[in-house]
């Protein structure tokens, strides 16, 4: 590349500067509601995480890592005012103890770590703390309504690439924004595979999948007659279950078998919210999502059972056979990372396994014994707090809603045990568990909302010396 190349990208990547601008001017002004839902939420969900400024000696700040930092910053001094913390907030602290120590002592090179390790404060912990203390009560219904506006707004670009196999995204961000990114996308079955701002058909269709279950709540108040403000076209399309069937075309268009299965046991879990008993309901749901698992294992032991896997033709099969042997060989690497593994960037990669499709497998051998414990504990405590809150909240809306989020971090949580956590998908999970961990009894009244929206709770003050 010429040095007039390297300064156009320069200067063109500067661009995703501007989100951070705009969102530390309206957290001055005290404007942080704003600031969220219409800053980084439009980053987070529409703009790639490859669409960042890269700066020297600093990791690279994405449109959305720049909206959430000055956002976090607030959310973060409202947690540490908060009084004791939740088991959830001490569980994030020991998550980003387990990547700090990690990425400083572990990696080859200590600086690469570090920036590591800042990439995951931002992308997880600063994430978490917004969904924790910015969210909940008053936002809650503007929340949903927007993510589902802004996920649905995908499926334009998503037929592109369905029906020609190549990246809207990767294309500007390509011939526009002088990144180097792919510009096409994988080929499955004679049809591109969608990902649209998520750069992989895997993580969208994770993210499409939460958005289905989130949904699943404007639904429930739609059809409870409730006084919240959708909008006119909104309204029409939440009657006609439009925006559900999307979604669902979709998790389709993606071509991802794992996030279609996390779909199936989330469905599951959403029917909880006919039952009048909720607990005896999450009961027997349980009983089947673990029966139906057991099942799928035994099924999944057979079909991968084979005597010489290179023979294979089938894709499908192919790739749960590629699954099985990553977990049978990887096993020993994870064994010799011990309690603080061997870093992100210092993993050792094994020919032929290059790419590891589980999350879980990942952080066991990034972040050793440690990390790994913490995670588990993490999605236990997250799907734990869920199931308490649905048996324990009065208000039929709010019950509906915690089971809502259930199901949405039933896709995520069943998902990334056939697919690693990348892009946006960390900002993006970490926020709903953070948002899990906060539900109150809350307000669908719009004119409340709209107040909410309006007031500001954190400004900074002019000090006069």
């Amino acid at each position: 590349m010429q040095t007039g190349d390297v300064l156009d990208c320069g200067l063109m990547s500067a661009f995703f500067l501007l989100p951070a601008l705009i969102s530390v001017y309206l957290v001055i002004r005290g404007r942080i509601e704003t600031a969220f839902l219409s800053v980084y939420l439009p980053c987070l969900l529409l703009l790639p995480d490859e669409f960042a400024l890269r700066l020297p000696h600093a990791p690279p700040i994405s449109a959305a890592h720049g909206a959430l930092i000055p956002i976090g910053i607030v959310a973060l001094y409202r947690l540490a005012r908060s009084g004791l913390p939740s088991i959830m907030d001490v569980l994030l602290v020991l998550s980003m103890i387990s990547t700090f120590a990690t990425e400083v002592l572990r990696e080859r090179v200590m600086n690469d770590g570090i920036l590591s390790a800042m990439t995951s404060f931002i992308a997880v912990f600063l994430a978490y703390a917004v969904g924790r203390k910015i969210v909940e009560p008053g936002l809650r219904f503007e929340t949903i309504r927007r993510w589902v506006i802004l996920v649905l707004l995908l499926g334009i670009p998503g037929l592109v690439e369905w029906r020609l196999g190549q990246s809207v995204f990767g294309i500007v961000g390509e011939r526009v924004f002088k990144i180097a990114v792919v510009p096409m996308v994988q080929i499955r079955s004679g049809h591109g595979r969608m990902e649209v701002s998520l750069s992989d058909a895997e993580l969208a269709g994770i993210v499409f999948g939460m958005t289905l279950s989130l949904n699943a709540w404007l639904l429930y108040l739609n059809k409870a007659g409730t006084r919240a403000n959708f909008g006119r076209v909104f309204a029409m399309l939440e009657k006609y279950h439009l925006p559900s069937m999307l979604l669902f075309v979709y998790v389709l268009l993606t071509q991802s078998r794992g996030p279609l299965i996390a779909v199936g046991a989330a469905f599951l879990v959403l029917q909880i919210v006919r039952f009048k008993n909720t607990k005896l309901a999450t009961f027997v749901v349980a009983a089947i999502l673990a029966t139906g698992a057991y099942g799928a294992k035994v099924y999944l032991s057979r079909y991968t059972d084979v005597a010489d896997p290179s023979a294979i033709t089938d894709e499908r099969q192919g790739s749960a056979i590629y699954r099985r042997q990553m977990n049978e060989i990887y096993k020993p690497i994870v064994a010799a990372g011990g309690f603080l593994g061997w870093g992100v960037l210092s993993r050792p990669v094994l020919q032929g396994q290059f790419s590891i499709d589980n999350e879980f497998l990942l952080i066991h051998l990034c972040y050793g014994d440690f990390g790994y414990f913490v995670y588990v504990l993490i999605a236990a405590e997250n799907i734990r707090r869920l199931v308490v809150r649905s048996w324990s909240l009065k208000s039929p809306e709010d019950r509906a809603f915690a089971i809502c989020m259930l199901g949405a971090m039933t896709v995520f949580w069943v998902s990334v045990t056939t697919v690693f956590m990348g892009n946006q998908l960390p900002q993006i999970a970490f926020l709903l568990i953070g948002w899990s961990e906060s539900i109150v009894p809350g307000t669908i009244d719009p004119v409340a909302i709209a107040k909410n929206a309006e007031r500001p709770k954190f400004v900074f003050k002019r000090v006069l010396t």
